[in-house]
């Protein structure tokens, strides 16, 4: 902002001067020649006098009084130059028009009682800016003066007061690393990042020799020298001519938003999500469903029920006709018979079982209701377990499975219909080969505990597990989700809110269901090999539509060399991978959420043979590193955006990065300030 008086102002001096000669008696007029005569003339003199100071003091008064309405002018033309240029600045970011910058200065100058004639508003090339050369505002106001008119001076002065303004930046850029104490972007092995449609932005360096290509309209760097080498042209616009390169700072484009903060929020909840209590239930008799039928037939008497055999299919029918509550121990079938469990019985039936339910058999068939089993579910190999749509609150089997105990521990083909709710305090375990599905349809609720292992949904190699969507419904894991097993198939349900207090770990192909995922741990997909699988019809590795994620990296890391230090991880064979951020709601456009903690600094990595990627929506770690080596790639799809925005961002050994986002203000211009 300057300031300047144009014009001539008189001097003091000159002007009491000229007051002083209109006073003074002509030049040769005889002074008196005695004392007495001056006393005579005493009373004339001091007249003489005050009528001589009189105007000195007026001038004084007046010039204060001019200087001072010259002082509020200054200020008033001072803040409408700030405002205009502010104005024409976001106008010109916008549309990269000068017709637009004008119009916008000269409303502000009108609104602040200014004429079109005392504004000028030009483009100031000395100032380089996110959106091309800065927009400087020149307020002339012509201030009329009354006093030097008595003396014939200047009837006027001009007071200018001007100011610069532009585009900061930051926000439309799809590639940035924020860190300004990192390495920046950085650049080796052939890898390339491109970014048609909007900028890439480093508060550091940036590296980008010989052998590596970024190709964006726009590129700025706060740190070292031009990044552009000497030898070679690595940086370049979409076109092939020449990008623009600045060096400036960019502000972090989501801190403290709103979504941040409210992530930040509900990662505190997660952190202290606990397990579901136990079940308790009164003891009860067991029913063994063997080959002995008068065991079997006293058995179920005694608990106010019925047991038939048909030897012809080898099937026992229990039925517990008038009752709407079931007391029973333990419920266990022999090898080679099946069960008809209650068939046809009302699905508000309450059956406490104080034991567990154990299928050694061919087939069991349990009626819907509401369930209360204390000490799990076990089927086993070559068994069917089928479950009507109800309640089921099971608690932690006594039994091993697979070195730990579940709440559920399948080994064969286990269902249970939907709508249903689920309260497993010791988790779920689908062995290998195993098909669980867990609910049908949507409305189902689940709540999940850890194992003794501390994994609350653990997924063998080749397994199929589903789980019906739980619109209206909840799904919290107090443990961690355990996809390992090389050739799986693992599809969460779609909810609202997962809340997971723990990490996910997967070797197989999982499908995320829409919504939002808070994991108070770490992701890590293919961490210990495996990679793509056949799940819902075709072969995907990971698939997350509608979807968030917030990562926190905290609790003890998940083993696995390939994704060390890293808060999330895509590896290994996990070459058909789609993310894609939700398009409304308090997370709109944000894909993956990166620790917020800044004690915590695990960042994101696509390693080898993680290529392909589709991500559409912003990764999010202001802590940490993204990077990309061993050949991984990442795109945006047809018709997405990817974002990157990261502490650092790093690409090595023949990776690339295609965003293809056409955001407002694109080209880098973003948050507009005053430069001058």
């Amino acid at each position: 902002m300057e300031l300047d008086f144009k014009e001539s102002w008189p001097t003091l001096s000159s002007f009491a001067t000229d007051l002083a000669a209109a006073a003074l008696p002509p030049r040769g007029a005889r002074p008196g020649r005695s004392v007495a005569a001056f006393f005579r003339r005493e009373t004339g003199a001091v007249a003489v006098i005050a009528g001589l100071a009189i105007p000195v003091l007026l001038g004084f008064a007046g010039l204060a009084l001019e200087y001072g309405q010259l002082l509020v002018v200054r200020a008033e033309a001072q803040r409408t130059a700030d405002l205009a240029s502010h104005a024409g600045a976001v106008a010109y970011a916008r549309t990269g028009d000068t017709g637009p910058m004008v119009d916008a200065a000269r409303g502000v100058a009108r609104l602040n009682g200014f004429s079109d004639s005392e504004i000028l508003v030009e483009l100031d090339n000395s100032f380089t800016t996110a959106s091309g050369d800065a927009v400087r505002a020149t307020i002339t106001a012509p201030k009329p003066l009354l006093l030097p008119r008595l003396v014939g001076g200047d009837t006027s002065v001009d007071v200018v007061a001007s100011a610069v303004a532009g585009a900061l930046g930051g926000a439309p850029a799809c590639i940035q690393a924020l860190d300004p104490d990192g390495s920046g972007i950085t650049m080796s092995g052939g890898a390339e990042l491109r970014s048609d449609q909007c900028a890439v932005a480093s508060n550091a360096e940036v590296e980008a020799p010989c052998g590596t290509s970024i190709i964006t309209e726009s590129l700025s760097y706060d740190a070292g020298t031009n990044p552009l080498p000497k030898h070679c042209e690595t940086i370049t616009a979409p076109d092939g001519g020449e990008a623009r390169i600045v060096r400036r700072s960019t502000p972090d484009p989501l801190a403290g938003t709103d979504a941040i903060t409210l992530a930040s929020d509900q990662m505190a909840l997660t952190a202290a999500l606990s397990p579901p209590d136990d079940v308790v239930v009164a003891t009860g008799p067991d029913i063994d469903f063997g080959w002995n039928q008068s065991a079997t037939i006293a058995q179920a008497e005694a608990v106010g029920c019925t047991a038939s055999l048909s030897s012809s299919n080898s099937t026992w029918t229990f039925s517990c006709p008038g009752l709407s509550t079931v007391n029973i121990g333990n419920v266990t079938l022999g090898g080679g018979l099946k069960l008809l469990f209650n068939p046809g019985a009302p699905q508000a039936t309450v059956y406490n079982l104080s034991g567990g339910i154990r299928n050694n058999g061919a087939r069991m068939t349990f009626a819907g209701g509401i369930y209360n089993v204390a000490e799990g579910v076990n089927t086993g190999g070559g068994s069917i377990t089928e479950f009507g749509a109800g309640t089921y609150r099971i608690g932690r089997s006594t039994r091993n499975c697979s070195g730990a105990y579940y709440s559920i521990c399948n080994t064969s083909e286990l269902s249970f219909d939907g709508p249903s709710e689920f309260v497993l305090p010791g988790g779920v375990r689908n062995s290998g080969g195993s098909v669980m599905t867990l609910g049908t349809e949507t409305g189902n609720s689940f709540r999940f505990g850890p194992s003794t292992r501390g994994d609350a949904i653990s997924i063998g190699g080749g397994s199929r597990t589903f789980m019906g969507d739980a619109d209206g419904g909840v799904f919290e894991a107090a443990g961690w989700i355990d996809g390992g097993g090389g050739g799986s198939c693992l599809v969460i349900p779609a909810a609202e809110l997962h809340e997971i207090n723990g990490s996910i770990v997967a070797s197989g192909a999982v499908r995320f269901g829409a919504g939002l995922y808070v994991v108070n741990g770490y992701m890590h997909l293919g961490g210990n090999g495996g990679g793509s699988a056949m799940c819902g019809g075709e072969t995907i590795s990971i698939e997350a539509a509608d979807t968030t994620f917030m990562i926190s990296a905290a609790g003890i890391e998940p083993k696995g060399w390939n994704c060390r230090d890293q808060a999330f991880c895509l590896t290994a064979g996990y070459s058909n991978v789609r993310f894609t951020a939700p398009q409304s709601g308090p997370f709109t456009d944000l894909a993956i959420i990166g620790p917020l903690d800044p004690s915590r600094t695990a960042g994101a990595l696509f390693a080898a043979g993680a290529s392909g990627s589709q991500m559409s929506g912003a990764l999010y770690f202001p802590n940490g590193p993204i990077s990309l080596t061993g050949g991984a790639s990442a795109n945006a799809g047809a018709s997405g955006c990817l974002q990157m925005i990261g502490a650092e961002i790093n690409m090595s050994g023949g990776t690339s990065v295609a965003s293809e986002c056409n955001l407002p203000q694109s080209g880098g211009a973003g948050q507009v300030a005053l430069l001058r």
